[in-house]
């Protein structure tokens, strides 16, 4: 008779024998998420009471407006703009305003619609960059215009303003970790920002993530099935060699889906992400990376 792969073994033994057993499915459960949502538990993501600290709705609208703005998506963003017409000057974390993505794309005509919803010509980035500095093609005629003094409303001349004093430049050091727009911010910042901050997860990974429930930079370093999956890589390590029955090493070949809590449609989503095992997910970079940010945010002094 051949051996028993590992997953058998696994399978064949009371789940009260196993070192991990509360961290191991217990039952099946739906292979996709219930069409309503359903109860966090069916869905395979953490309860709604540690969603709660993910960040503020209105926070995470912002950074969905520029993340469509940032892939020069215009139909989302104008979409976006006739339901919440406030969203056209939003800067988290000082992040470039859909004005200046337009102006770098060289897009004219998208410059003269934001201008039109009260997009502010004078919007800076953190490195102080008017949209009219970054813009090219038809885009730079456009903001140069608008910029023009005879381009503003008729009335009495204003005294020339102060020269603003320059807000702090914060240098991260870790740009190959994050994306480029997020270079100059505060660790803090970075951790309440999107997970597409992250080097790697671009829009695809955000949306995927989104389905477990993972919002910011903070909730995939805190993200529980990570922290699982982590502490079994690490504890396998420790298993005496030579020992017949290496327990977690076997489990951590197994895929995401074993852990309690996980439904299987999660091993399909992960896979996308190039997370196939729970060793996988115990080394994944990306949510290492996200792991130390939360950690220097949550000790980093007020910047």
């Amino acid at each position: 008779l051949k051996p028993l792969s590992p997953k058998l073994r696994c399978m064949q033994r009371p789940q009260w024998e196993w070192p991990c057993a509360r961290a191991l499915r217990r039952r099946p459960r739906a292979d996709g998420p219930s069409e309503g949502g359903g109860a966090a538990e069916d869905r395979g993501v953490p309860a709604a009471g540690s969603m709660a600290a993910e960040g503020d709705e209105r926070t995470e609208l912002e950074h969905d407006f520029l993340d469509n703005a940032k892939s020069f998506s215009w139909g989302a963003v104008e979409s976006m703009l006739r339901e919440t017409p406030d969203l056209v000057n939003v800067q988290p974390c000082g992040r470039w305003t859909a004005l200046h993505q337009a102006a770098v794309e060289g897009n004219g005509g998208m410059c003269k619609k934001l201008l039109g919803m009260g997009a502010d010509p004078a919007a800076l980035t953190r490195s102080h960059q008017r949209p009219a500095d970054v813009a090219k093609g038809t885009a730079k005629e456009v903001l140069t215009s608008a910029s023009a003094p005879e381009a503003r409303p008729d009335g009495p001349a204003e005294p020339p303003a102060k020269k603003a004093k320059k807000a702090p430049v914060y240098t991260t050091s870790i740009s190959a970790a994050v994306d480029k727009e997020y270079e100059q911010c505060s660790f803090g910042e970075i951790a309440s920002a999107p997970t597409s901050a992250l080097q790697g997860v671009a829009a695809r990974g955000r949306d995927i993530l989104k389905k477990f429930g993972v919002k910011t930079v903070r909730g995939l370093g805190r993200w529980q099935f990570y922290r699982m999956a982590k502490a079994i890589v690490g504890l396998s390590a420790l298993e005496a060699k030579g020992h017949e029955g290496k327990e977690l090493c076997a489990l951590a070949k197994l895929p995401p889906s074993a852990l309690q809590g996980l439904a299987g449609w999660a091993d399909e989503e992960l896979g996308k992400l190039h997370v196939k095992t729970i060793a996988d997910l115990g080394n994944w970079k990306l949510a290492q990376w996200a792991e130390w940010i939360a950690d220097v945010a949550d000790v980093e002094g007020p910047s």
